[in-house]
């Protein structure tokens, strides 16, 4: 079981991997019936083949860059939250635009250190175009 200082050492190594464009890396961090719903509310990703596409979209389609905040363990051994910038490419704006998106992630970790869960958070008003993009 990792402790609460391994859990949110991994936290940032996946945000490292993301900024990468890692998507081999990314989703060796994910234990093989994982789920991703990002945003929450519209239905989970689940699965290694619908991880690995989910990812895929995310580093090639949209760019994306991940500049995390504070980090913030749980008592339950299992999960950790973070608020985070994320700057996206504007898939609406031909002109290659980017959008910043204010969400916050909550991973859950299974017993072996790997990612069981990660849920983020972010609502239509958490999105803005980056200033001189």
């Amino acid at each position: 079981m990792a402790d609460e200082t391994e859990r949110k050492r991994l936290v940032l190594d996946y945000f490292e991997r993301v900024n990468a464009g890692d998507v081999d890396g990314i989703c060796k961090m994910f234990a093989p019936q994982a789920r991703v719903e990002d945003p929450v509310g519209t239905g989970p990703v689940v699965g290694e083949e619908a991880i690995r596409a989910y990812f895929q979209r995310v580093v090639e389609e949209f760019g994306t860059q991940d500049t995390p905040g504070t980090l913030t363990g749980s008592q339950d051994d299992q999960h950790v939250a973070v608020g985070l910038r994320a700057t996206i490419r504007n898939p609406q704006d031909p002109a290659g635009g980017r959008l910043a998106v204010n969400v916050t992630s909550v991973f859950r970790f299974d017993a072996s250190g790997l990612i069981e869960e990660m849920r983020a958070y972010w609502g239509a008003t958490d999105v803005a175009p980056v200033d001189g993009a």
